[in-house]
């Protein structure tokens, strides 16, 4: 029973995702900003990984991460504003 509510949960999660990926469509943003939202993100996922594998996993690096993953979605989804 408890495997089966771990796998609704993942794919709730699933499609709740892809439901955000979709309404990032929406959204525009400059081509330079894009660009720094892809070097963050990545910086960030990275020392998150290093500490996460030095100490004990603790919510708020799996938060931060799953912020971090939110935010890459964003911008690779978004438009890329034209300059003027």
């Amino acid at each position: 029973m408890q495997s089966l509510l771990g796998l609704a949960i993942v794919f709730v999660a699933i499609f709740v995702f892809l439901k955000f990926a979709g309404l990032c469509k929406n959204f525009s943003m400059s081509a330079g900003f894009k660009k720094a939202t892809y070097l963050v993100s990545v910086v960030a996922l990275v020392v998150l990984n290093i500490y996460a594998s030095n100490v004990a996993l603790e919510l708020w690096v799996v938060l931060a991460g799953l912020v971090m993953v939110l935010w890459f979605t964003m911008a690779l989804m978004s438009e890329t504003k034209q300059a003027a």
